[in-house]
Protein backbone atom coordinates (compact mmCIF):
# COMPACT_ATOMS: atom_id res chain seq x y z
CA UNK A 1 0.00 0.00 0.00
CA UNK A 2 1.30 3.05 -0.65
CA UNK A 3 1.33 6.76 1.25
CA UNK A 4 -1.42 7.75 -1.02
CA UNK A 5 -3.42 4.76 -0.81
CA UNK A 6 -3.22 5.48 3.19
CA UNK A 7 -4.08 8.92 2.92
CA UNK A 8 -6.97 8.53 0.92
CA UNK A 9 -8.08 6.72 3.56
CA UNK A 10 -9.69 7.20 6.65
CA UNK A 11 -7.75 5.05 8.65
CA UNK A 12 -5.36 7.97 10.86
CA UNK A 13 -6.94 10.37 12.55
CA UNK A 14 -5.86 13.86 11.77
CA UNK A 15 -6.46 17.50 13.26
CA UNK A 16 -7.79 20.19 10.43
CA UNK A 17 -4.24 21.47 10.29
CA UNK A 18 -3.03 17.90 9.29
CA UNK A 19 -6.13 17.11 6.55
CA UNK A 20 -4.74 20.66 5.00
CA UNK A 21 -1.31 19.35 4.62
CA UNK A 22 -3.42 15.82 3.44
CA UNK A 23 -5.05 17.38 0.87
CA UNK A 24 -2.01 19.77 -0.31
CA UNK A 25 0.47 16.42 -1.00
CA UNK A 26 -2.58 14.71 -2.65
CA UNK A 27 -2.57 17.82 -4.68
CA UNK A 28 0.27 17.31 -5.96
CA UNK A 29 1.07 13.67 -5.55
CA UNK A 30 4.05 13.24 -4.43
CA UNK A 31 6.10 16.26 -5.41
CA UNK A 32 5.12 18.33 -2.74
CA UNK A 33 6.28 16.13 -0.15
CA UNK A 34 9.85 15.50 -1.83
CA UNK A 35 11.36 19.40 -0.84
CA UNK A 36 12.03 20.39 2.45
CA UNK A 37 9.57 20.04 5.70
CA UNK A 38 9.78 23.72 5.55
CA UNK A 39 8.80 23.84 2.11
CA UNK A 40 5.81 21.53 2.59
CA UNK A 41 4.46 23.40 5.69
CA UNK A 42 4.76 26.45 3.89
CA UNK A 43 2.58 25.43 0.36
CA UNK A 44 0.42 23.56 2.42
CA UNK A 45 -0.02 26.83 5.04
CA UNK A 46 0.59 24.98 8.18
CA UNK A 47 3.85 24.85 10.62
CA UNK A 48 6.56 22.53 10.04
CA UNK A 49 6.13 20.39 13.77
CA UNK A 50 2.46 20.08 11.89
CA UNK A 51 3.92 17.96 9.08
CA UNK A 52 6.50 16.17 11.69
CA UNK A 53 3.06 15.35 13.66
CA UNK A 54 1.77 13.73 10.52
CA UNK A 55 4.52 11.77 9.51
CA UNK A 56 4.77 10.26 13.01
CA UNK A 57 1.03 9.02 12.98
CA UNK A 58 1.97 7.59 9.30
CA UNK A 59 4.35 5.57 11.58
CA UNK A 60 7.87 7.40 10.46
CA UNK A 61 10.48 7.90 12.53
CA UNK A 62 11.27 11.36 10.64
CA UNK A 63 11.01 12.69 7.66
CA UNK A 64 13.62 11.44 5.68
CA UNK A 65 12.17 7.73 5.86
CA UNK A 66 8.98 9.63 4.69
CA UNK A 67 10.26 11.16 2.03
CA UNK A 68 12.08 7.59 0.81
CA UNK A 69 8.85 5.92 0.19
CA UNK A 70 7.55 8.99 -1.51
CA UNK A 71 10.38 8.63 -3.86
CA UNK A 72 9.78 4.96 -4.11
CA UNK A 73 6.13 5.22 -4.61
CA UNK A 74 7.76 8.30 -7.85
CA UNK A 75 9.68 4.88 -9.10
CA UNK A 76 6.89 2.60 -9.36
CA UNK A 77 4.57 5.26 -10.83
CA UNK A 78 6.73 5.75 -13.60
CA UNK A 79 8.78 3.05 -14.24
CA UNK A 80 9.00 2.82 -18.34
CA UNK A 81 9.10 -0.55 -20.67
CA UNK A 82 13.20 0.43 -20.57
CA UNK A 83 13.50 0.04 -17.05
CA UNK A 84 10.79 -2.93 -16.67
CA UNK A 85 12.35 -5.04 -19.02
CA UNK A 86 15.13 -7.07 -16.93
CA UNK A 87 12.66 -6.90 -13.67
CA UNK A 88 9.75 -8.30 -15.72
CA UNK A 89 10.85 -10.67 -17.79
CA UNK A 90 13.05 -12.13 -14.44
CA UNK A 91 9.50 -12.18 -13.09
CA UNK A 92 8.10 -14.04 -15.52
CA UNK A 93 10.69 -17.00 -14.88
CA UNK A 94 11.19 -19.45 -17.42
CA UNK A 95 7.91 -20.73 -18.20
CA UNK A 96 5.97 -20.27 -21.32
CA UNK A 97 5.34 -16.68 -21.29
CA UNK A 98 2.34 -16.76 -23.51
CA UNK A 99 0.91 -19.28 -21.17
CA UNK A 100 2.23 -17.20 -18.09
CA UNK A 101 0.53 -13.87 -19.40
CA UNK A 102 -2.69 -15.43 -20.05
CA UNK A 103 -3.08 -16.21 -16.27
CA UNK A 104 -1.33 -12.96 -15.23
CA UNK A 105 -4.39 -11.32 -16.96
CA UNK A 106 -7.03 -13.30 -15.83
CA UNK A 107 -5.77 -12.91 -12.00
CA UNK A 108 -6.23 -8.90 -12.94
CA UNK A 109 -9.69 -9.51 -14.07
CA UNK A 110 -10.88 -11.90 -11.39
CA UNK A 111 -8.81 -8.98 -9.06
CA UNK A 112 -11.37 -6.62 -10.18
CA UNK A 113 -14.31 -8.19 -10.47
CA UNK A 114 -13.81 -9.25 -6.63
CA UNK A 115 -13.90 -4.57 -6.12
CA UNK A 116 -17.16 -3.58 -7.89
CA UNK A 117 -19.14 -2.22 -6.02
CA UNK A 118 -22.84 -2.03 -7.61
CA UNK A 119 -24.22 1.17 -6.52
CA UNK A 120 -21.18 3.28 -7.99
CA UNK A 121 -21.28 1.18 -11.14
CA UNK A 122 -25.12 2.09 -11.49
CA UNK A 123 -24.85 5.69 -10.78
CA UNK A 124 -22.15 5.57 -13.60
CA UNK A 125 -24.76 4.05 -16.24
CA UNK A 126 -27.10 6.68 -14.99
CA UNK A 127 -24.60 9.31 -16.22
CA UNK A 128 -23.90 7.45 -19.18
CA UNK A 129 -27.24 6.68 -20.31
CA UNK A 130 -28.60 10.27 -19.88
CA UNK A 131 -29.11 11.66 -23.45
CA UNK A 132 -29.32 15.02 -22.15
CA UNK A 133 -25.72 14.84 -21.47
CA UNK A 134 -23.05 15.60 -24.46
CA UNK A 135 -20.76 13.11 -23.76
CA UNK A 136 -16.84 13.19 -24.46
CA UNK A 137 -14.09 10.44 -24.93
CA UNK A 138 -10.05 10.77 -24.58
CA UNK A 139 -7.10 9.42 -23.83
CA UNK A 140 -3.20 9.77 -23.99
CA UNK A 141 -0.65 8.39 -26.20
CA UNK A 142 -1.07 4.80 -25.48
CA UNK A 143 -4.82 5.02 -24.37
CA UNK A 144 -6.47 7.05 -26.59
CA UNK A 145 -7.27 3.69 -28.61
CA UNK A 146 -9.26 2.92 -25.19
CA UNK A 147 -11.39 6.16 -25.34
CA UNK A 148 -11.82 6.13 -29.61
CA UNK A 149 -12.97 2.18 -29.20
CA UNK A 150 -15.38 3.23 -26.49
CA UNK A 151 -16.73 6.13 -27.99
CA UNK A 152 -17.53 3.84 -31.52
CA UNK A 153 -19.69 1.70 -29.35
CA UNK A 154 -21.17 4.59 -26.94
CA UNK A 155 -22.14 6.58 -30.37
CA UNK A 156 -23.92 3.29 -31.68
CA UNK A 157 -26.10 3.21 -28.22
CA UNK A 158 -26.95 6.83 -27.81
CA UNK A 159 -26.79 10.61 -29.68
CA UNK A 160 -24.24 12.88 -28.91
CA UNK A 161 -21.13 11.03 -27.98
CA UNK A 162 -17.29 12.58 -29.26
CA UNK A 163 -13.99 11.96 -29.61
CA UNK A 164 -11.35 13.94 -28.88
CA UNK A 165 -7.57 13.74 -30.34
CA UNK A 166 -4.88 14.33 -27.93
CA UNK A 167 -2.60 15.42 -30.60
CA UNK A 168 -4.34 18.44 -32.15
CA UNK A 169 -3.24 21.45 -31.72
CA UNK A 170 -6.94 22.81 -30.79
CA UNK A 171 -7.22 20.27 -28.14
CA UNK A 172 -7.81 22.97 -25.41
CA UNK A 173 -10.22 24.53 -27.35
CA UNK A 174 -12.86 22.03 -27.22
CA UNK A 175 -13.54 23.01 -23.79
CA UNK A 176 -15.12 26.27 -25.17
CA UNK A 177 -17.99 23.88 -25.32
CA UNK A 178 -18.44 22.37 -22.17
CA UNK A 179 -20.87 22.63 -19.76
CA UNK A 180 -22.72 21.08 -16.61
CA UNK A 181 -24.28 19.13 -19.52
CA UNK A 182 -21.52 17.30 -20.53
CA UNK A 183 -19.65 14.06 -19.52
CA UNK A 184 -15.75 13.14 -20.16
CA UNK A 185 -14.54 10.02 -20.18
CA UNK A 186 -10.70 10.23 -19.78
CA UNK A 187 -8.15 7.18 -19.91
CA UNK A 188 -4.94 8.37 -18.11
CA UNK A 189 -2.08 5.71 -16.89
CA UNK A 190 0.97 6.12 -15.47
CA UNK A 191 3.17 8.32 -16.35
CA UNK A 192 0.60 10.52 -16.69
CA UNK A 193 0.36 13.02 -19.82
CA UNK A 194 -0.29 16.19 -18.76
CA UNK A 195 -2.38 17.88 -21.79
CA UNK A 196 -4.93 15.43 -20.43
CA UNK A 197 -4.37 15.82 -17.06
CA UNK A 198 -4.47 19.89 -17.58
CA UNK A 199 -7.83 19.22 -20.64
CA UNK A 200 -9.87 17.14 -17.47
CA UNK A 201 -8.94 19.66 -14.81
CA UNK A 202 -10.28 22.79 -17.43
CA UNK A 203 -13.63 20.66 -18.02
CA UNK A 204 -13.69 20.36 -14.43
CA UNK A 205 -14.18 23.75 -14.18
CA UNK A 206 -16.26 24.46 -17.03
CA UNK A 207 -18.61 21.96 -14.70
CA UNK A 208 -18.00 18.89 -17.05
CA UNK A 209 -18.43 15.79 -15.34
CA UNK A 210 -15.79 13.29 -14.76
CA UNK A 211 -14.94 9.89 -15.41
CA UNK A 212 -11.81 8.68 -15.29
CA UNK A 213 -10.21 5.39 -16.13
CA UNK A 214 -6.86 5.02 -14.69
CA UNK A 215 -4.66 2.50 -12.57
CA UNK A 216 -3.99 1.83 -8.78
CA UNK A 217 -1.21 4.56 -8.71
CA UNK A 218 -4.38 7.03 -9.29
CA UNK A 219 -3.91 9.52 -12.01
CA UNK A 220 -4.20 13.56 -10.54
CA UNK A 221 -7.36 13.39 -12.20
CA UNK A 222 -8.72 11.80 -9.64
CA UNK A 223 -8.62 14.46 -7.36
CA UNK A 224 -11.43 16.03 -8.67
CA UNK A 225 -12.96 13.10 -11.02
CA UNK A 226 -16.85 12.14 -10.39
CA UNK A 227 -16.25 8.30 -10.79
CA UNK A 228 -13.05 6.37 -10.82
CA UNK A 229 -12.56 3.13 -12.27
CA UNK A 230 -8.96 1.80 -11.63
CA UNK A 231 -7.66 -1.22 -13.23
CA UNK A 232 -4.60 -3.39 -12.26
CA UNK A 233 -1.83 -2.15 -15.39
CA UNK A 234 1.26 -4.99 -14.16
CA UNK A 235 2.28 -7.93 -16.26
CA UNK A 236 5.17 -9.93 -17.20
CA UNK A 237 5.64 -8.16 -20.21
CA UNK A 238 8.14 -4.97 -20.17
CA UNK A 239 5.01 -3.08 -20.86
CA UNK A 240 1.71 -2.08 -18.76
CA UNK A 241 -1.56 -3.72 -20.07
CA UNK A 242 -4.79 -2.13 -20.80
CA UNK A 243 -6.83 -5.41 -20.79
CA UNK A 244 -8.74 -4.87 -17.82
CA UNK A 245 -9.83 -1.54 -18.71
CA UNK A 246 -10.60 -2.76 -22.20
CA UNK A 247 -12.79 -5.21 -20.32
CA UNK A 248 -14.33 -2.51 -18.16
CA UNK A 249 -15.70 -0.73 -21.51
CA UNK A 250 -16.94 -4.27 -22.40
CA UNK A 251 -19.09 -4.43 -19.12
CA UNK A 252 -20.56 -0.61 -19.69
CA UNK A 253 -21.81 -1.30 -22.74
CA UNK A 254 -23.01 -4.81 -22.47
CA UNK A 255 -25.03 -3.15 -19.49
CA UNK A 256 -26.20 -0.43 -21.17
CA UNK A 257 -27.47 -2.21 -24.11
CA UNK A 258 -29.18 -4.30 -21.25
CA UNK A 259 -30.75 -1.19 -19.91
CA UNK A 260 -32.62 -0.28 -22.74
CA UNK A 261 -32.32 -3.40 -25.74
CA UNK A 262 -35.40 -2.27 -27.52
CA UNK A 263 -34.55 1.34 -28.23
CA UNK A 264 -30.90 0.47 -28.88
CA UNK A 265 -32.25 -2.40 -31.15
CA UNK A 266 -34.47 0.61 -32.89
CA UNK A 267 -31.16 2.90 -32.72
CA UNK A 268 -29.11 -0.18 -34.17
CA UNK A 269 -32.16 -1.15 -37.13
CA UNK A 270 -31.88 2.32 -38.16
CA UNK A 271 -27.83 2.54 -38.53
CA UNK A 272 -28.10 -0.38 -40.57
CA UNK A 273 -30.60 1.09 -43.16
CA UNK A 274 -28.62 4.48 -43.25
CA UNK A 275 -25.70 2.31 -44.23
CA UNK A 276 -27.48 0.30 -47.22
CA UNK A 277 -28.88 3.15 -48.60
CA UNK A 278 -25.47 5.11 -48.38
CA UNK A 279 -23.86 1.89 -50.12
CA UNK A 280 -26.22 1.90 -52.43
CA UNK A 281 -26.21 5.80 -53.58
CA UNK A 282 -22.55 5.09 -53.58
CA UNK A 283 -22.88 1.68 -55.69
CA UNK A 284 -25.38 3.93 -58.32
CA UNK A 285 -23.17 6.65 -58.64
CA UNK A 286 -19.81 4.50 -59.54
CA UNK A 287 -21.99 2.90 -62.19
CA UNK A 288 -23.24 6.09 -63.46
CA UNK A 289 -19.59 7.16 -63.99
CA UNK A 290 -18.77 4.05 -65.60
CA UNK A 291 -21.54 4.53 -68.22
CA UNK A 292 -20.13 8.26 -68.78
CA UNK A 293 -16.70 6.43 -69.66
Amino acid sequence: MTIKDILSGNEVKLTSAEKKAVRTLLGNYPAAGLGTVAGFASRAGVSVPTILRLVTKLGYGGYAAFQKDLIEDVSEQLNSPLSMIDTRAAAAGSDDIYVSIMHNLADALRQTAAAYRKQDFDALLDLLSDERLAVYCIGGRFSSVLAQRLWMHLSQLRPGVSFIETLSARLFDRVIDFNSQTTLIVFDYRRYQSDVVEFARLAKEARARIVLFTDRWMSPISNFADHVLVSPVETLSAYDSKVVAFAQCEAIIASLVKRSPDKIRERLATIEALRRKGETQIHQTEVNDDKKT
